[in-house]
């Protein structure tokens, strides 16, 4: 919080003190980062195309099927980076549908899960203007359907695949908020379906789709290029040196995605339950963090903690699949352009990874070493809190079952991580309550 009277309290402990301090932030600088990036979230409605799928009668014969459009609502998080030229989000689906089922089936599953993608504005965001725009995205798309007068122990496989489309539509931007409408296109147009335990069809979908959001932004910094704001951070930055909490304890958490890699990859799956075909291994993870920040290295040296469960149903296999992960990491800022500041380093983990296939149950623990990568919206080095975006690969991370391999190297997207450093705010609190 940025209060004048805060700003009184410090120089007026600066004049009793009579120490000089240094000018490290600028009014030009702080126009110049602040604008850099706002703070989104909203909702908006996405709707999928309509579609055709094999499916297998009561008497063994393959026949084909139309089925309709779907609608889903959804929440979005996200940001608007580089001055208004790019908006990178993540739009998580709600447990509502709007979609019409061939009376052929007695269930049926179409829907397409998180989405994390980028918008490019050649023409930048700013209040009265309408700004096209092109993107791109990572998709989850699941589809099952079970016939009318059959019955299976764990009903109808739920087949998942990674998806990657294109878009382009408009923005207009307010004082407030964002309208955005817009058409994606996906080149997966059909996948094969089992319609049995030992037969297969394929299911073809409508590769565009479309959606219409509100997002509202924020940018909780544009105070900072005030006269006063600017000499108030050029203080604390002080403030902080002499006190050596420049370096500081920090604690972050947040959501992670693990985008879903292909279960024929997996030696087990495609041996033993070849008709689970498609991807899984996939969804939101809490991801848990805390170490240490060490500002004249400009590094941090912390661990991390993330749990996945997934599941992989159909016909007579329940399969179940769970792996705990806490890993040491330590990662260097390789710049910090205006307050974007990217990142890249190693983690050593210890992975627990277990997989429960219809009552019967494996597990591993191992070693394991992998790769961390994102970026820190930093704009000062006097924040209390930021906000971190993070990428995290384990290579060949795998489980041993019946002398074959079940991959759990999934890349893992955390997008906003609410990251807290522990001290700096008794600094200031401190100073505040000298007389």
């Amino acid at each position: 919080m940025r209060f004048v009277t805060v700003l009184v309290f410090f120089l007026l402990a600066y004049q009793l003190t009579a120490q000089p301090v240094d000018t490290v932030y600028t009014t030009t600088y702080l126009k110049k980062s602040t604008s850099f990036a706002w703070t989104t979230f909203g909702a908006d409605v996405l709707t999928l195309g309509s579609g055709r799928a094999d499916y297998q009668t009561l008497e063994g014969d393959r026949r084909t099927t139309d089925f309709g459009a779907t609608a889903m609502p959804r929440l979005t998080i996200g940001g608007v980076h580089f001055w208004g030229h790019a908006d990178f989000y993540v739009s998580f689906p709600l447990p509502v549908r709007v979609s019409a089922r061939p009376s052929v089936f007695s269930a049926m599953q179409y829907r397409q899960g998180v989405e994390t993608g980028a918008r490019i504005y050649p023409f930048r965001l700013r209040p009265g203007r309408l700004s096209p725009y092109a993107g791109v995205s990572f998709r989850l798309l699941s589809y099952g359907h079970q016939t009318a007068g059959t019955d299976y122990a764990y009903k109808y496989p739920e087949v998942q695949r990674m998806i990657v489309p294109v878009q382009a539509g408009l923005t207009y931007t307010t004082s407030k908020y964002l309208f955005t409408a817009g058409v994606h296109y996906q080149t997966t147009r059909q996948l094969p379906y089992a319609i049995s335990p030992t037969a297969f069809g394929t299911t073809s979908f409508n590769p565009v789709s479309v959606n219409i959001g509100l997002v509202r932004y924020i940018d909780s910094d544009r105070n900072l290029t005030e006269a006063k704001a600017v000499d108030q951070l050029n203080i604390k930055h002080e403030l902080l040196k002499r006190n050596r909490r420049l370096s500081a304890w920090y604690a972050g958490f947040g959501p992670s995605a693990a985008l879903p890699r292909p279960l024929s990859r997996s030696s087990y799956m495609e041996r033993y339950r070849p008709y689970l075909k498609g991807e899984t291994l996939g969804g939101i993870m809490p991801d848990l963090a805390a170490g240490r920040y060490f500002h004249k290295a400009d590094l941090n040296v912390g661990v991390s903690y993330r749990t996945m469960g997934a599941r992989s149903d159909g016909f007579d296999a329940n399969v179940r699949f769970r792996r705990h992960s806490v890993a040491l990491e330590a990662y260097k800022y390789l710049f910090n352009y205006l307050g974007f500041a990217p990142y890249v380093g190693p983690t050593l983990s210890i992975e627990r990874l277990s997989m429960n296939d219809t009552g019967q149950r494996f597990q591993e623990t191992k070693p394991a070493v992998g790769l961390i990568f994102g970026w820190d919206i930093r704009v000062t080095s006097t924040e209390v809190n930021l906000l971190r975006t993070n990428l995290r690969w384990v290579p060949n991370l795998h489980l041993n079952a019946n002398g074959e391999r079940v991959l759990f190297d999934n890349i893992e997207f955390n997008f906003i991580q609410y990251v807290h450093y522990f001290g700096r705010k008794a600094v200031y609190r401190q100073h505040r309550a000298r007389p």
